[in-house]
């Protein structure tokens, strides 16, 4: 009879374990055998380090409870829930499920956050942090807390040991915050910890439903003075977690930290407030923090601004008034080349390519050279020179290269390049003077362009069109020329005069100016400002390429893969494409993707196809988004991955793209 009885109970745990790895691959929820990874790591108490074999990708296993169908249907609804989280970049990419092999422990799959938890983080590279790297990480937090809230999503646990972070960047964990459970009527028990971070509030009242979204603004704002600071709130106290939590309720917080942006004090000290009341909400921290600009950093009484136009702003340096020697550099000789070099680069890309490519050469150059953007970018800060590269610098806030996009800086940094005064007299190396020549002439371009788009700066077109004349009229930068052409063109800050944009831009193309004659060729297939005669325009594609203008050289794949102005040739149109893809440029690599897919010059092959879309989706490109996002749901040239294919669609709608909105309201009605 005991027998019986045993073999029943095996019998019904084979079928619980059927179901619990059947269900899953149901709903399309990837399903792992353990032994598809490797060098497992335990990294916390339930959490371990794992790698794909197959695609060495590095994840986290985090242990979660399935022991019944039950508790499986409530997961299987949490993953749901989370898909529509985890379009949020700062959200934590969910892979699948795993079990451990011969017990019923199951684990969630998730991306690994390589550079650990907040707390880790800050006490690793604080003294590397200037005030604006602590504020982009403070307002990288505050978003995501306010996409959280925009989900009627509390965290309700949120603090600096389960924030994470991945190069740089914040992530959050927030799968099993999708379901909000009323905590037990208990007293915190956990010393130290996370007692810092509780809302005053909810430990005086201690109710199980005393948590709100104000309680998280609580969190955050003691978060934010961790930042400022670099420690744990209290760290020093000696107190127990009962003298602790009554000092929190009767008003104890820390102290604010010298040099602190006075603004930055004041969101925090508003955030932990006792009166919920009186907080602010996600949005409004964000959109406060949004708008600090820490303009006294870099001050100097000793440097006096030299004014491009009267109209652009005044910054001062705040660096010793050292001589300027190229060995006054206290960094290693082989880092000082290659910043050197690096700058070089960025002037050759600057002077011969269009902004949608310069940034992504930037950092195929920066990942060719095996070094981190984010240590290359504190080297020019920390630099006791660092002016020579303002402009540099300027570009790397821009675009987001070593940080988080901050468009305030780049406006600064440009503004210092400017402004620069530049040392003539033969005692400084001509090397110098040259570079200083360099970096003030991208300054005030850059300046120029943020005034044309409004960005980081109230939009300006007049003042735009008066920088790039000014420049033009001096001769002293190349560019300058084909973007007065540019505002003929367009008819900014300048009356529309199509026919002298085009007479502009063919004197510069004559000049040799790649991108003039780019942008001359295209006047000819378009017949903008000169009648239309695209085998007139194709020749000067053809120049523009040759001269290694990746813009010239895709186009002239494309004129090849459509015979526009010349006979078609899908192989010669299949060579222009892949130069231009190996330089990063998007639209070529999507280019490819649709040969590949059609059999345009090559043989039909799906992988290589979706292989390319994956490239130009990576660099930006809404159509390779949008068709990532389709192979991916329809299991096209890679696996079906519904996770994915919704990660990708969702960029792709972030950019303006109908076809994938109506792509996700499909697999939305599906899943639900």
């Amino acid at each position: 009879m005991s027998q019986e009885k045993t073999n029943e109970k095996e019998w019904e745990a084979w079928m619980d374990n059927l179901i619990i790895e059947d269900t899953p691959r149901k709903e399309n929820i990837p399903f792992y055998q353990c032994s598809e990874f490797e060098d497992v790591e335990l990294i916390s108490e339930n959490v371990y380090k794992a790698t794909f074999k197959t695609s060495q990708n590095t994840v986290a296993l985090k242990y979660i409870s399935l022991n019944d169908k039950f508790t499986l249907n409530n997961l299987i609804n949490e993953i749901k829930r989370y898909r529509k989280l985890e379009m949020h970049d700062s959200v934590l990419k969910f892979y699948g499920i795993t079990k451990k092999e011969n017990t019923d422990k199951h684990m969630i799959i998730l991306k690994y956050a390589n550079n650990y938890s907040l707390r880790q983080y800050l006490k690793i590279n604080f003294q590397k942090l200037d005030w604006s790297a602590k504020l982009n990480i403070a307002k990288q937090i505050a978003n995501v807390l306010t996409f959280l809230h925009s989900n009627d999503i509390i965290h309700g646990k949120l603090n600096s040991e389960n924030i994470l972070i991945h190069n740089g960047s914040i992530k959050f964990n927030v799968f099993g915050l999708t379901k909000i459970m009323p905590e037990s009527l208990r007293f915190p028990t956990n010393i130290h910890g996370s007692i810092q971070y509780i809302d005053s509030k909810y430990l005086e009242i201690f109710n199980p439903i005393g948590k709100n979204k104000s309680s998280d603004i609580f969190s955050l704002g003691i978060i934010l003075w961790e930042i400022s600071s670099g420690t744990p709130p209290f760290e020093m106290e000696s107190l127990s977690n009962f003298d602790l939590l009554n000092n929190i309720i009767e008003g104890k917080r820390e102290m604010v930290i010298p040099g602190t942006p006075f603004k930055y004090k004041e969101i925090y000290t508003d955030c932990w407030k006792h009166n919920r009341n009186s907080r602010p909400d996600s949005f409004q921290v964000a959109k406060n923090l949004s708008e600090i600009i820490i303009s006294d950093e870099i001050e100097t009484p000793q440097s006096q601004p030299h004014n491009v136009t009267d109209e652009i702003i005044s910054v001062r340096l705040n660096t010793q008034n050292e001589e300027l020697k190229v060995h006054s550099f206290n960094k290693s000789a082989e880092f000082e080349v290659f910043m050197k070099d690096l700058f070089e680069f960025f002037f050759e890309i600057i002077e011969n390519q269009f902004l949608e490519v310069q940034p992504i050469m930037m950092k195929n150059y920066i990942k060719m050279y095996k070094k981190n953007p984010v240590e290359v970018l504190h080297e020019m800060i920390s630099y006791p020179s660092h002016f020579w590269f303002t402009s540099m610098m300027g570009f790397f806030y821009m675009n987001g290269i070593g940080t988080v996009t901050d468009n305030q800086m780049a406006f600064k940094f440009f503004s210092i390049a400017a402004n620069e005064i530049i040392d003539t007299s033969p005692s400084n190396p001509r090397f110098l003077r040259k570079l200083y020549n360099i970096n003030k002439e991208i300054g005030i371009m850059h300046l120029a362009d943020m005034y044309r788009k409004g960005i980081g700066v109230e939009k300006d077109l007049n003042k735009a069109y008066q920088i790039y004349s000014k420049l033009s009229n001096e001769g002293s930068f190349i560019m300058a020329s084909t973007d007065v052409a540019d505002c003929y063109r367009h008819g900014f800050g300048v009356e529309k005069n199509e026919e002298k944009a085009f007479k502009l831009y063919l004197k510069s193309a004559e000049k040799g100016i790649t991108v003039a004659q780019n942008r001359v060729g295209w006047c000819y297939r378009f017949g903008i400002g000169t009648p239309k005669d695209a085998a007139k325009g194709f020749p000067w594609h053809m120049k523009s390429a040759l001269a290694g203008n990746t813009s010239s050289i895709r186009k002239v794949g494309y004129y090849y893969s459509k015979g526009i102005g010349v006979d078609r040739d899908y192989q010669k149109a299949i060579k222009w494409f892949l130069k231009a893809a190996e330089k990063g440029d998007c639209a070529a690599q999507y280019y490819l993707g649709d040969c590949y897919k059609m059999g345009y010059g090559v043989n039909e092959n799906r992988v290589k196809a979706f292989e390319w879309y994956k490239k130009a989706a990576e660099c930006n490109d809404v159509y390779g988004q949008y068709k990532v996002g389709k192979c991916f749901y329809e299991g096209r040239g890679t696996k079906r991955d519904i996770i994915n294919a919704i990660h990708w669609l969702n960029k792709a709608k972030e950019n303006g793209n109908i076809n994938a909105y109506e792509l996700l309201n499909e697999i939305t009605n599906n899943i639900i």
